[in-house]
């Protein structure tokens, strides 16, 4: 929670200047005058992606942040939708962002419980930040899983207020002060001395490794990324780390690589990591749109940006997607051998032209020729053909296209003349590949001319295009989201021997994150109803999960209704169901439907329950006009009117003053003869119709103005849920005027049909 308007702004008095001060508009108060200052604030964008907008409410967007994204609040304002909304500074722009989408880092702010509790706080002890030339976070909560709150180094005074164990790793409690501003928060223990003792990290950083930090700085490397290259560096020294400055705002790369359709996933994964645009998914039907077939479907932004920060996988096993494709001298047959073990192209294979090859030596023969990493083009072969192999694609036997292939799917999608394997075997035949090498060779001349020569020359470039400024975000070798991360992981696999002169080109975005974006598989997103049931009565307007307000008007006999509503996801929860007495007057109902993944959305219904209103009360319809009834008023129900009574019956209890009546039928014409429940009495003021009232007749359902056998078997119906009655003629049905229809109103129906006793109108 944010803290309240008024703790944040500070009172400044300023005495003098009064008179200059009076003309500008201030408040004055004797000699002294009073202005308020807004002291500004260090926050976290804690959801998203959000837009930060030129004005609050229903400004233009000025930009999208995601969570994790720091920004300085400088001023607040209510907004016209009930919310706080934030005026911030971030990446040099301003903007207005709603409140509760950012923490506020201030001092006494309360940390995130995790594993255990706090301990401590009673005595606070002193401490220094020791063990580390790099810096370390102050995090949110104890767990490298929580967000930072701000960085310090070496030699920074904090304050311990308790501590906490967290993943096998103590961690403390802290209060400190960075430039002039105060933190909460949470920082490893092993990087804290206290009261002068060493701290429980051991030896601080050598000063090799403080040249070699020095020496990533230098070169461009931001803050978050030296801890782990300094790492890697330590056990392969011979590994070489190329920062490649992009240009390219952090947020604006991940907007636009969330375009949906840009970036896909597997239909069969944590529904997290599924976008939940409009253009990619049904929230009524839970459904997500198929791109490239059923199977794949567009990916999250809040996955995406996981995928694309290049700290997230800066580790040995993952590093390789930025891995340089250039051939290298130390890439051999041996290696390819190594990603493609375990796979169809394990071995040899006898071509169309009756020779013997092996797939590891034709990756290397065509990787050497065309001056690109084999073990890439054998990577990527395999990403696109699976283990098995079994793709049309790749089988020679497709009809119409027998002996023709393409390993590496080029122009293999789905288009809405031809599938994919139709349109990517057309285009091998285009080209000649009627061979397996031929195949092999061409994809890899497409994978090296229009991929790895124009500057994509990573995996992580050729999936996320971030330096081919003629075609930005949509130069992309592969749609799969995962792509760079698999196939690095493949490469990686190549290498027996790591300790070589491996080069990788690691991107570098303008205003990242302080800290790499981390990603939770929260579950299916979907909060939605796909109904809500009220005793049978009609919502307004008719139900619509995308609406989540909705009002009823229900007549003073109705002292209680029973609301049922149900989730379009079955991982979903709902509360806020069941039976709600109603006074008279407005009444909310408010149901809440909760997703798997936690978010909630809450659907308001106002139940206006009727005041009774006797015969004879004078009810003004319009200025000036006024209609005195003869019959009981409950809210737009007349009642007290027996079976068989006419419309000049109804005419004959209305006086009029200053405005007209006339009754109607249920389908609107003008009635002069009988009335049955559904008729309504229509009142007119200077020519517009100004009020109008429903006619029940206790006991008609059927609305013909007599009560019969078939009234009784509506009732029938509507006890057993065969068929539900509604408005006027649920009320109808109502014959012991106590609010709901069951077996008693059904023998006052059947007494009074046999003549026993008379229903009570």
């Amino acid at each position: 929670m944010s803290e309240p308007f008024y703790r944040k702004h500070k009172w400044i008095l300023l005495a003098a200047i009064c008179f200059g001060m009076m003309a500008a508009g201030l408040s004055v108060l004797g000699d002294a005058v009073f202005v308020y200052a807004y002291t500004p604030t260090a926050g976290t964008v804690n959801d998203g992606p959000v837009r930060v907008r030129n004005a609050p409410v229903d400004g233009e967007k000025v930009t999208l942040l995601y969570p994790g994204t720091a920004v300085t609040v400088i001023e607040e304002t209510a907004g016209a939708d009930g919310y706080t909304w934030y005026q911030i500074q971030v990446s040099g722009m301003t903007g207005y962002i709603r409140s509760d989408f950012v923490t506020l880092q201030t001092a006494g702010q309360d940390a995130p419980a995790a594993e255990g509790q706090t301990t401590g706080g009673a005595s606070a002890e002193s401490g220094v930040v020791a063990n580390t030339n790099l810096g370390v976070y102050v995090r949110s909560g104890a767990g490298t899983s929580y967000s930072a709150v701000t960085k310090v180094y070496k030699g920074q005074a904090v304050t311990i207020l308790g501590q906490q164990e967290a993943g096998g790793m103590k961690w403390y409690n802290v209060s400190l002060t960075v430039g002039g501003s105060s933190y909460t928060g949470f920082i490893c223990a092993d990087y804290v001395s206290v009261n002068g003792a060493p701290a429980e990290g051991g030896a601080a950083v050598s000063a090799a490794d403080s040249e070699y930090i020095s020496a990533l700085q230098a070169a461009g490397f931001p803050e978050s990324y030296l801890a782990p290259l300094l790492a890697l560096h330590q056990k392969y020294p011979n590994w070489q780390f190329v920062p490649v400055q992009t240009g390219i705002d952090w947020n604006t790369a991940v907007e636009n690589e969330s375009v949906v359709g840009r970036n896909l996933i597997q239909s069969s994964v944590n529904d997290a990591r599924k976008s939940t645009d409009s253009a990619a998914y049904n929230w009524a039907t839970n459904s997500w749109y198929g791109f490239d077939g059923a199977g794949w479907v567009s990916a999250s932004p809040e996955y995406i940006a996981y995928c694309m920060d290049p700290r997230n996988f800066l580790n040995e096993t993952q590093i390789f997607q930025f891995e340089t494709l250039e051939y290298a001298q130390y890439q051999n047959a041996a290696g390819v051998g190594n990603i493609l073990s375990n796979t169809f192209m394990a071995g040899n294979y006898t071509d169309t032209d009756g020779v013997t090859r092996s797939y590891a030596d034709t990756f290397m023969e065509i990787g050497v020729s065309l001056g690109v990493s084999p073990y890439h083009l054998a990577a990527r072969c395999k990403q696109e053909q699976g283990v098995q192999g079994t793709s049309p694609l790749i089988s020679g036997r497709y009809t119409g296209y027998e002996g023709y292939y393409n390993h590496f799917n080029v122009r293999a999608f789905t288009t809405g003349t031809a599938s994919a394997a139709v349109n990517g075997l057309a285009y091998a035949k285009q080209q000649g590949w009627n061979s397996i090498y031929k195949s092999i060779a061409g994809g890899s001349n497409v994978v090296a001319n229009n991929y790895v020569k124009k500057g994509q020359n990573t995996i992580y470039f050729e999936k996320f295009n971030v330096v081919y400024q003629n075609s930005l975000y949509t130069h992309q070798y592969m749609t799969n989201v995962q792509a760079a991360m698999s196939e690095g992981v493949n490469m990686g696999k190549a290498y027996a021997d790591k300790n070589q002169a491996f080069v990788f080109r690691i991107p570098v975005y303008m205003n990242m994150p302080l800290s790499a974006v981390g990603f939770s598989d929260k579950g299916n997103p979907n909060n939605w109803l796909s109904s809500i049931t009220i005793d049978g009565y009609s919502l307004t307007p008719a139900f619509g999960g995308a609406n989540t307000s909705y009002s009823l008007v229900v007549p003073e006999s109705v002292s209680s209704v029973t609301v049922g509503a149900t989730a379009v996801a079955g991982t979903s929860q709902v509360s806020g169901t069941g039976n709600y007495s109603l006074n008279y007057g407005n009444n909310t109902i408010n149901i809440t439907c909760i997703s798997q993944s936690g978010s909630t959305r809450t659907y308001t219904i106002a139940v206006a329950r009727c005041q009774p209103q006797a015969a004879g009360s004078a009810i003004t319809v319009a200025e000036g006009a006024t209609v005195t009834l003869a019959y009981p008023v409950a809210g737009n129900y007349i009642t007290g009117i027996s079976p068989g009574a006419t419309a000049g019956d109804i005419l004959a209890g209305v006086s009029a003053q200053n405005c007209t009546a006339r009754v109607v039928n249920a389908a609107g014409g003008e009635n002069n003869g009988a009335v049955g429940t559904g008729c309504r009495l229509e009142i007119y003021a200077q020519g517009a119709l100004v009020q109008q009232y429903e006619l029940v007749i206790y006991g008609d359902i059927n609305g013909d103005g007599r009560v019969s056998n078939v009234d009784l078997v509506l009732m029938q119906k509507q006890i057993l849920g065969i068929t539900g009655q509604s408005g006027c003629y649920l009320e109808a049905a109502n014959t012991s005027r106590d609010g709901g229809v069951s077996n008693k109103d059904l023998v006052i129906l059947q007494k009074h049909i046999l003549g026993i006793s008379q229903i009570t109108q």
